[in-house]
């Protein structure tokens, strides 16, 4: 079991390593790289920025450099225990490993150490997963962290269903598959331009991964029922419930996620009361996290995690969200994290454990996903 080389890519990708040894793609990958460095916490946010705002770069070079850039980072532990000295070094090791190099001058150490490179995160989170998974289970993990992720959406109940949403795709050149675990969820076959498409734009669906419409979906018939969607963000959960029959109030302290919220809301055809947290039937918690679930998508968000970083503000907006639970109505917890300090949370007397659930990549063909739902007697 080589948990050392168990997130590597399964197969070489020859022309992506010539691209990535051309001086003018490498350059701006190491630019990508300290933009990224700049603020660790925000590596994320401030890649994307950084890529929309250098013009340099034609469509087809950015999606090269952004492919460069985020697989090092997502291998940079590996290369950095390779001999890896600085982001030069970094690009030019990882266009050999995606070349087909192993490395096989390196040798192992013990599973958990192995396991952290691979995976480029802090031991301590390597070796939760690896005692959690044990090692067979581990190394199928670390291979989901090398392959793409999937791109899922959900058809929009208010518009169509999902037979009748495959259909009118596959007349805009677009394949999919059903998700069997997801009601309305169909996986895109291949990479597609889905903004640009017309079904889209007459909000036919959303773009969401099944692991969050597995979390609505277990929630069982919401038709009628008053749902508070307390960390509604963006919104993708608040549309697919109320897709659902729900009648949905949503909140979020960040302004301009309610306002992508609304411009979503009027697209889907759903409506949504944004406004002050209301007593409902159920309440829906998605809650701030490491996101390290996500981590394959977004490989910088590893740069970010620190131990801890979000528990405490998870059991605040708790202790919060049980006093708009209504007298045997429902709170929903979840997390796009698959840390069990993340995860384990109580909620004392007069709260029963109704299910829970966590998913990960590669079981479950998602993002890694934790939800628990009690009922209040």
């Amino acid at each position: 079991m080589d948990l050392l080389r168990c997130a590597l890519p399964s197969e070489p990708d020859v022309t992506l390593a010539e691209t990535a040894r051309r001086p003018f793609i490498a350059d701006h990958a190491r630019q990508g790289l300290a933009a990224a460095r700049e603020s660790p916490l925000h590596a994320t946010p401030n890649l994307a920025r950084w890529f929309r705002h250098t013009r340099r770069l034609g469509s087809r070079d950015r999606r090269t450099v952004s492919e460069i850039v985020h697989g090092t980072i997502r291998h940079e532990a590996f290369l950095l225990r390779a001999g890896a000295r600085s982001d030069e070094d970094l690009i030019r090791m990882y266009a050999d490993l995606i070349a087909g190099d192993r490395f096989d001058h390196m040798q192992p150490a013990s599973p958990a150490e192995d396991f952290s490179s691979a995976l480029a995160l802090p031991l301590p989170v390597a070796t939760e997963w690896l005692e959690t998974l044990g090692p067979e289970d581990a190394s199928r993990f670390g291979a989901t962290q090398a392959a793409r992720p999937p791109l899922t959406i959900r058809a929009n109940r208010l518009r169509c269903n999902r037979d009748q949403l495959a259909a009118r795709l596959e007349d805009e050149q677009i394949q999919t598959r059903a998700i069997p675990a997801a009601p309305d969820g169909l996986q895109v076959v291949g990479r597609a331009n889905l903004q640009a498409l017309a079904s889209f734009k007459e909000g036919w669906f959303e773009v969401q991964d099944a692991s969050s419409q597995r979390a609505v979906a277990a929630l069982g018939d919401v038709e009628g029922f008053k749902v508070l969607d307390l960390c509604a963000g963006a919104g993708g959960k608040s549309l697919a419930l109320a897709a659902a029959g729900a009648i949905v109030r949503a909140t979020d302290p960040r302004s301009h996620a309610l306002n992508e919220l609304t411009r979503r809301a009027n697209r889907a055809g759903a409506e949504i009361d944004i406004g002050d947290p209301a007593p409902a039937d159920i309440v829906f918690v998605d809650a701030p996290c490491s996101g390290l679930g996500r981590m394959w998508r977004t490989p910088a968000i590893r740069w970010a995690y620190r131990p801890g970083m979000c528990v405490d503000l998870q059991r605040e907006i708790l202790e919060v969200a049980v006093d708009f639970v209504r007298p045997g109505g429902r709170l929903i917890y979840a997390t796009c994290t698959l840390l069990q300090a993340e995860n384990q949370h109580s909620l004392g007397e007069g709260w029963k454990p109704e299910s829970t659930a966590t998913l990960w990549p590669h079981r479950d063909g998602s993002d890694g996903f934790f939800w628990q739902i009690w009922t209040r007697a």
